[in-house]
């Protein structure tokens, strides 16, 4: 540890050797080929020199002999690529390089294991689910926490709350700046290129620090035009449309959710099959982004749902009106600068509730922020990579009914990343980062900081981290108004993780004599001040702080036993306990979670099967009347008509009904059938 600090010192030590003049100089990005994302950790080798991508894609290579020279550059999982180069003395050449992913060896698995986290493809996601709140439950130990048929959808990791997972899309963090959650089910599978996980303790990034974990989501990138349509069950149905126009893609999406579907009445309510009522709703979405040195994407979302309650308390006439607008501009030039405003919009109505005066409350806010990150590479007493500086800062702002007058948050921070690699064809990598924080409240920066470490030999990667972050409270858990049964609590401490430790291994090997990968991974840790909402004196419900261990398993294999048969199977084990003796597991975390997915392709057929299953979930922090398990059968079958796919699914074929929450059922056995084109 001592040696490692000791290098990163000297490298944010040297600002003259970063910065130094040469002879000649090259720089440039590393993309991936499919969606233009950037590639972090990329091997680029000129003449003798060799260094490492940031965070970016971004590399600089100083001191280079002036004339022609090879360059070579290398990522795990991706084909090699090489040019010629031809550098001018005392000038500075740029060079964008774009590698393809190796897919011929698992061409129909789209998970692919490394150590930055595994990635799902752009077709893996459109077969499984029309939106990301689907498409990625269940998979690397993801638990979706849905409030019902038509609410909000947010994602859970290694026992996190909703709000202690980062989404971040297009480089932009989706989270609601008032709930701090991200709602999957507003994001459709049809406009995203790929989506990567990098789960546990997260102290780096522009967004700020993240307990559970951040999910990475990259559009599609600028191609030709597409649509679909679909119509299903229970009066569910929708449409998209995507088009390219020079640099910018506008995308448009339109979705009625189901209504009026079935439910199984608790015994304790008579028992017996009752309709969902007031369940149903519309939403409507639009995106459009803009490539090139100045990026500029912008969102809108509207939708109108309604409110129908727990079954034990319907409401039937209760709805809600949300409205959100978001527009993001990245400037790379050298260095690169995000800035963005957002702003929300929510109405709530109720004009006969089964109890207490009708009501229509209204909330909104409007949300900033501005961040900045460079990066520099260098070389040094035998190591060689990339230094990435950043600070960033946010302000919110919030009003209404629901919400405290006044309501302002800023916060702000700075950070340092590194890429770290012994010179030479070394097989191990670290990359350290740290960073400081201060938001409204807190009298001294917080900090955070982590360290990972990674080693690759032929079919083997290893990876082992530490890793620590703290974050500030929800907005909503400190501004909300009071309501009936409930409480606010200004008091609250920020979580914090304290060094979580992780070991894992991706391996490739055979089975059934054909190329297959898995991977496992152990994690060991606390969360200090984890923040839940309990009931106290006179069963009033409020946020309160609590101490918890954290700690788990997860494991993943992908095989391709047959030509055009694939197979998945996934499972987490997630224990997470109030730190006391004989400390229960805590409210809604279930403790053990996988799923399996099988899928064949022929010619201009293919189907697909995929089971997902969620342990036992406690309502209460005493650990009795746990929420059944339940598990999820989807089957779905497409076939190919040219640049025409019709399919047909059949989610939830054993009908299970789940509820997640207690009180809050889901859709049960619903079947969708979709047509979609794609065109240049």
């Amino acid at each position: 540890m001592r040696s490692i600090g000791g290098v990163l010192l000297l490298a944010l030590g040297l600002p003259a050797a970063l910065g130094a003049q040469s002879p000649a100089a090259l720089r440039g990005r590393v993309l991936e080929a499919a969606t233009g994302a950037p590639l972090a950790a990329a091997r680029v080798e000129v003449g003798e020199s060799v260094t490492l991508t940031g965070s970016d894609g971004r590399f600089a290579i100083g001191n280079l002999a002036a004339g022609v020279l090879t360059l070579v550059v290398s990522a795990v999982g991706y084909r090699s690529e090489s040019a010629v180069v031809d550098l001018p003395p005392g000038m500075e050449s740029d060079r964008t390089v774009r590698l393809t992913a190796l897919t011929p060896v698992l061409p129909d698995i789209d998970v692919q294991a490394a150590p930055s986290g595994a990635t799902l493809e752009h077709a893996a996601l459109v077969r499984r689910g029309p939106d990301l709140a689907t498409a990625i439950d269940g998979w690397q130990g993801i638990v979706v926490r849905r409030s019902g048929g038509n609410g909000p959808a947010s994602p859970q990791a290694r026992g996190s709350a909703p709000e202690e997972v980062l989404v971040m899309l297009d480089g932009f963090a989706i989270n609601d700046p008032l709930t701090g959650r991200a709602d999957l089910s507003r994001v459709s599978t049809r406009d995203v290129a790929s989506v990567r996980v990098s789960a546990g303790a997260q102290s780096s990034g522009a967004a700020g620090a993240a307990l559970g974990g951040v999910i990475y989501v990259q559009s599609r990138p600028s191609a030709g035009s597409d649509g679909s349509a679909w119509v299903g069950s229970h009066g569910s149905g929708g449409g998209s449309v995507a088009g390219t126009i020079g640099q910018t893609r506008v995308f448009v999406r339109g979705e009625l959710l189901p209504d009026d579907f079935p439910y199984t009445v608790p015994a304790n309510r008579g028992g017996g099959e009752a309709l969902r009522q007031n369940a149903g709703g519309a939403i409507g979405s639009l995106s459009v982004r803009r490539s090139g040195t100045l990026a500029v994407q912008a969102r809108a979302s509207a939708s109108k749902r309604g409110l129908p309650g727990s079954v034990g308390n319907e409401t039937p006439t209760a709805e809600a009106e949300d409205l959100a607008a978001f527009v993001g501009l990245t400037l790379t030039r050298g260095s690169t600068w995000n800035g963005s405003v957002q702003y929300l919009r929510s109405d709530v109505t109720d004009p006969t509730p089964p109890a207490g005066p009708a009501y229509d409350v209204q909330s909104e806010g409007v949300s900033g922020t501005l961040d900045w990150s460079g990066t520099r590479e260098f070389q040094l007493a035998g190591w060689g990579g990339s230094l990435e500086l950043g600070a960033g800062a946010r302000h919110d702002q919030f009003a209404g009914e629901v919400v405290r007058d006044g309501t302002r948050f800023t916060r702000g921070g700075v950070r340092a990343a590194a890429a770290l690699r012994p010179a030479g064809d070394t097989p191990w990598t670290l990359s350290p980062s740290a960073r400081l924080d201060l938001w409204t409240g807190e009298s001294h920066p917080l900090a955070s900081a982590r360290l990972d470490a990674g080693w690759h030999r032929r079919g083997t990667d290893l990876h082992a981290s530490v890793g620590s972050a703290v974050s500030a409270p929800p907005l909503a858990d400190l501004f909300f108004r009071e309501g009936v049964g409930v409480a606010l609590n200004p008091g609250l401490r920020p979580e914090r993780v304290r060094w979580e430790v992780e070991l894992g291994v991706d391996q490739a090997l055979e089975a059934f004599g054909r190329p297959a990968t898995a991977s496992l991974r152990g994690y060991f840790g606390r969360v200090d001040d984890m923040i839940l909402w309990a009931p106290g004196v006179g069963f009033i419900w409020s946020p309160r702080n609590y101490d918890v261990i954290r700690r788990g398993a997860e494991a993943s294999l992908s095989a391709r036993p047959l030509t055009g048969l694939t197979v998945e199977a996934q499972g987490a084990w997630t224990p997470i306990t109030y730190d006391v003796p004989g400390g229960a597991q805590v409210q809604y975390r279930p403790r053990a979670t996988w799923g399996a997915t099988v899928g064949w392709s022929g010619g201009a057929w293919s189907a697909d099967t995929r089971w997902r299953w969620v342990g036992e979930r406690y309502p209460n922090a005493g650990g009795t009347n746990p929420r059944p398990a339940f598990g999820l059968l989807d089957i779905g079958v497409q076939r190919a008509v040219g640049p025409t796919v019709v399919r047909t699914d059949v989610r939830d074929v054993l009908d299970t009904r789940a509820e997640f929450l207690a009180g809050y059922p889901t859709p049960g056995r619903t079947v969708v059938l979709s047509v979609s084109l794609e065109w240049q």
